[in-house]
């Protein structure tokens, strides 16, 4: 890909644009927000990214932070709950990169968007908010694995892995495993693989 000088002002673009997008330095703190941004979790530039992720989401988070400063991956795509200046909880896919300034990465670019938004075609209201470990075990259940591979992969107990996966059946109001998987297929929380 080459590098050059673009003809249009993307700075007021991305300010204007709806989909929330931010900018976070290094250190953690929110350098800068747009439009959208502002509206899902209020003016928070200058506090800790943290503070607007929710608790069971944060490792996840800061784990996937930690990996675009060191320089591990350029691009990362996941699924977490934001807390919005109401309060409430939003399930969101957020894909961020590094940000570099003369060659050396300062902090983080990324946009969050609904989690299974518009593509699918559900009305956003009936499609409900999973944690990023309720998603990961859902998109492991697809994969056909049980208990303990799906503990193993997330990195936790196999008890906790069972609680994410009761928490995953009782959001998505279902009564077994093939069942999450096939209304995560219908909501659009899943999609086919290619």
């Amino acid at each position: 890909m080459t590098h050059h000088q673009l003809p249009f002002d993307l700075t007021h673009a991305l300010e204007e644009i709806r989909v929330p997008a931010a900018a976070i330095h290094r250190d953690g703190r929110i350098l800068w927000l747009n439009r959208g941004a502002v509206e899902l979790i209020g003016d928070r530039v200058g506090q800790p990214f943290i503070h607007v992720i929710a608790r069971e989401d944060a490792h996840l988070a800061r784990a996937q932070f930690a990996k675009k400063l060191i320089g591990e991956t350029q691009l990362t795509e996941y699924s977490m709950t934001v807390i919005g200046r109401d309060g409430r909880r939003h399930a969101t896919r957020v894909s961020s990169v590094p940000l570099r300034q003369n060659g050396e990465i300062i902090g983080t670019f990324g946009l969050a968007y609904p989690e299974g938004a518009a593509s699918d075609g559900q009305d956003a209201a009936l499609v409900p908010e999973l944690t990023a470990r309720q998603y990961e075990a859902l998109s492991l259940l697809a994969e056909g694995l049980g208990t303990p591979e799906i503990a193993a992969r997330l990195g936790v107990a196999e008890e906790t892995a069972r609680n994410h996966i009761r928490a995953l059946l009782r959001q998505l109001d279902v009564h077994s495993r093939l069942e999450a998987v096939v209304r995560g297929y219908e909501l659009g929380l899943l999609r086919p693989k290619e």
